[in-house]
């Protein structure tokens, strides 16, 4: 069985070590197991995602990351891995919509407030 091309892909462009890409590789040939590659993939994507992907010139030297394909990845990944967690992130979302709302509501800003000062309402 040969591994997945696409998984392979992805984690060669957000992680900058080839070392450990290479030892993925191996223990999946191993395993022969594609969804723990794809859990492999999707932990390396999540602590890139920072950093966003990683270019490398023809010399082996890395350029600047490209945060935005980073950001789709972690979309694709979410999406075809595990697609219940739409819910949890879209909750997420609301809930901190929400409390934004309320803040600007009450009235309360950090503009207006003196750092050196601690004040118990």
């Amino acid at each position: 069985m040969s591994e997945p091309r696409v998984a392979i892909a992805l984690l060669q462009s957000v992680c900058p070590d080839e070392a450990l890409v290479g030892d993925i590789v191996e223990e999946y040939e191993r395993r022969q197991s594609r969804f723990w590659l794809w859990r492999q993939v999707a932990v390396a994507v999540l602590f890139a995602f920072p950093y966003g992907m990683v270019r490398r010139s023809r010399r082996g030297k890395m350029h600047m990351p490209i945060g935005g394909l980073g950001l789709l990845s972690v979309i694709a990944l979410i999406t075809f891995v595990a697609p219940g967690a739409w819910w949890l992130i879209g909750i997420g979302i609301v809930g901190g919509v929400v409390v934004a709302g309320i803040m600007i509501a009450s009235g309360t800003s950090t503009r207006n407030r003196n750092p050196d000062t601690l004040s118990l309402k």
